[in-house]
């Protein structure tokens, strides 16, 4: 949960669209990541699906990448990054989060709930691989 909330934290300012600088975009698709890492332990062994994983990490990253190249960003003086208008971003961040607390806390509450876990798994790959190639996008197209 900390390194979620770290995730809504440091895209705030993307989601104001005030100017940060670039190395920053990188951070929010780190801590998306180690939340999926995270979900990844929570998976049972009988109920793993790697194939979704997979698919759901090559979608995102390929979606990410593609909006990446066509999202507005807007460069200052400084050498700060605004991205006017990139709601996407708070729109996956608040998937991944809520993906994470429906694999933790839906088990506890339904037993037979550890069988969507690898499904929210996914959407939470989904997410972070979104973010990681959007990210990974606008920081080349912005550098000078």
């Amino acid at each position: 949960m900390a390194a979620i909330a770290a995730c809504l934290y440091v895209s705030l300012p993307e989601w104001q669209a005030r100017p940060r600088s670039r190395s920053l975009l990188l951070v929010p698709p780190v801590l998306a990541f180690i939340c999926v890492y995270i979900m990844m332990g929570f998976v049972a062994p009988e109920h793993r699906e790697p194939w979704l994983l997979r698919g759901a990490l090559a979608t995102g990253l390929v979606l990410g990448v593609i909006r990446g190249f066509f999202i507005k960003a807007d460069i200052d003086e400084f050498g700060l990054v605004r991205l006017p208008g990139a709601s996407d971003g708070l729109f996956a961040t608040v998937v991944i989060t809520t993906a994470m607390v429906a694999a933790t806390l839906a088990p506890l509450v339904i037993e037979q709930a550890a069988t969507w876990v690898p499904y929210a798994t996914s959407v939470a790959g989904l997410g972070a691989t979104y973010l990681s190639g959007r990210a990974v996008a606008v920081y080349l197209r912005t550098r000078s």
